[in-house]
């Protein structure tokens, strides 16, 4: 575990304890106050070059989002949160997905999981031309507290999955 994670997980463990309590009464307003976010002094961006037309995208939503009928809600009870993701294919219906993530009102993506999660309208950029290709499979994650798991397990995994499609271009959806 790098230096930056190991700070964290320091400033996190003090938080746990600290807001525990709030966190199982839904009392939020001051633990995402206190909550401590990681820094990392040099992250490595790479800008977005070339035409939409010549890459393969993927999508990474941190909705909650999961397939009803094949896939294991994201635990929504734990403070730590849940560092896992689900895969959902190009060709998600509306129907097909359930959300869970308690920190956001789900109306709106109940209604379009486009709002959330726009893969309809890349798909659309795709028939029209306007990119190159979608990916097969695309990816959403739900509310993570604790960042290491997400970092040393989850985000190496998904790096993978992204090479093994091919994509070349990652458009994140924060919630």
């Amino acid at each position: 575990m790098d230096t930056v994670l190991q700070e964290f997980q320091q400033k996190y463990q003090a938080w746990v304890e600290d807001s525990l309590e709030e966190f199982k009464a839904h009392q939020m307003d001051r633990i995402v106050r206190t909550y401590p976010f990681v820094s990392y002094p040099d992250v490595p961006w790479t800008p977005y070059v070339g035409e939409a037309k010549d890459h393969t995208f993927a999508l990474v939503s941190s909705g909650g989002l999961y397939l009803k009928d094949s896939h294991e809600p994201f635990d929504t009870e734990s403070i730590h949160g849940d560092a896992s993701f689900r895969e959902l294919p190009k060709t998600v219906r509306q129907e097909d997905v359930g959300i869970a993530h308690t920190h956001y009102d789900h109306s709106l993506a109940k209604e379009d999981i486009n709002t959330v999660f726009p893969i309809h309208r890349f798909a659309e950029l795709e028939q029209e031309g306007e990119i190159g290709a979608l990916a097969d499979t695309h990816y959403s994650f739900s509310y993570v507290n604790d960042v290491v798991p997400l970092v040393e397990e989850s985000l190496p995994l998904l790096v993978e999955k992204l090479r093994q499609e091919q994509v070349t271009a990652l458009f994140a959806v924060p919630v």
